[in-house]
């Protein structure tokens, strides 16, 4: 018998893997305890050329799109390789969330959109980053449209960032207060919420895809072994040659075919001509397999890592922007590598060679830290729910 109704605010479209993996895992998590739990597909009335836009995040990265679209236009040489890349992902995302996914519901219009959030016992938003400063966060990314009755919740919401700015202080603030159960997935994240809000409770959490085992993930995406032989494989969501040139020497070194997953995050990052096969069109449960059969990883994204430590790879970080750059979100690699005790994995040394490997990560140290962890975030999220 299911039992009571809860609303989820998540980023499920588009092509992002990791954004389908944490919506996946919130939803079969809450699943699993008997919830009825329903995806707000929020639209707003009206279209931004052409495409129906979404408050807050969705617009902002629509029209963040379409700004790097022409600026990379004009200078790269544009290809139908991205367009035959992108079109195989939107397929496959599509695949993904119609058969992984359920209870989906559409929602149009504030007035609706209110409406139905007060017949939910609880609305949950989170993962992944939400809450970006200058995102503008709207009615929907903020609860707003929750009625004061109904039990608020953030499960491992990212801010993104080490540092807001003071103009966001205002809104944030507002939005925060009427939050009942605050949870964030950076200690950063958690600082800059007291900062701003200094008596409110805020609780550190592990990201959704962590609150299922290893043999949870394969229970419900089983492995397929998609590449024949050794090999090393890459996700990089960012353009930096030093990543590429650094795995090549390391594939070279220990004799391992060079794998990549072409990502369309990077739009400028076209050329795979560093590895010795290139993925077009992978799909979500294809990540997850590609990183299981890996003999190593080097990866520049949050959820690549996450897949890499679930399936107990091991693995190499790089930053996909610089440290000091402006758009730099960084603090999100550098809080869960403090979290597993793994920061040397973080490689800043463009030129290195290998000729020293780093030690084997031990992962029965990781996997305990992890245990406690999971079980700590999944009592907060029991807790949070039935609004203790």
């Amino acid at each position: 018998m299911k039992r009571n109704k809860v609303a989820l605010v998540l980023a499920f479209k588009g092509t992002n893997y990791g954004m389908h993996l944490q919506g996946y895992a919130t939803q079969q998590i809450l699943d699993s305890w008997g919830y009825n739990t329903e995806i707000i597909d929020y639209k707003v009335k009206g279209v931004y050329n052409g495409v129906p836009i979404q408050r807050g995040l969705f617009t902002f990265l629509w029209k963040s799109f379409n700004n790097r679209f022409f600026k990379i236009k004009k200078s790269v040489n544009w290809t139908n390789e991205y367009s035959k890349n992108n079109e195989l992902r939107l397929q496959a995302s599509d695949r993904f969330r119609k058969t992984m996914l359920h209870d989906i519901i559409s929602v149009e219009g504030i007035i609706a959109l209110r409406n139905y959030a007060a017949n939910c016992d609880s609305v949950l938003i989170g993962s992944d980053q939400l809450w970006i400063p200058g995102v503008g966060f709207g009615n929907f990314l903020s609860l707003r449209f929750v009625p004061d009755a109904v039990n608020k919740i953030s499960y491992a919401t990212s801010l993104g960032v080490s540092e807001y700015p003071k103009y966001c202080y205002p809104s944030s603030k507002k939005m925060w207060s009427r939050i009942e159960h605050l949870s964030t997935r950076e200690e950063e994240g958690k600082r800059i919420i007291n900062t701003i809000c200094p008596n409110k409770q805020v609780r550190v959490v592990v990201d959704p895809t962590y609150l299922l085992t290893k043999d949870e993930w394969l229970d419900r995406i089983p492995f397929e072994k998609k590449i024949e032989g050794k090999y090393l494989l890459c996700y990089f969501l960012g353009n930096q040659d030093s990543s590429k040139f650094c795995a090549r020497r390391y594939a070279d070194k220990h004799g391992l075919k060079l794998v990549s997953i072409v990502s369309n995050e990077s739009m400028s990052n076209i050329d795979f001509s560093y590895c010795d096969e290139a993925i077009q069109g992978a799909s979500v449960q294809d990540f997850v397999n590609l990183i299981r059969g890996a003999e190593c990883l080097f990866t520049d994204s949050f959820h690549g890592l996450a897949f890499g430590v679930i399936n107990e790879k091991q693995f190499y970080v790089f930053y996909r922007r610089r440290d000091d750059a402006k758009q730099s979100r960084n603090s999100r690699i550098d809080n869960i590598l403090r979290t597993w005790n793994l920061s040397e994995r973080l490689i800043t040394d463009e030129d290195r060679t290998w000729s020293n490997d780093y030690p084997i990560i031990d992962y029965k140290s990781v996997s305990k830290t992890l245990s406690v962890l999971r079980a700590e975030s999944l009592e907060w999220l029991r807790n949070a729910l039935l609004n203790k």
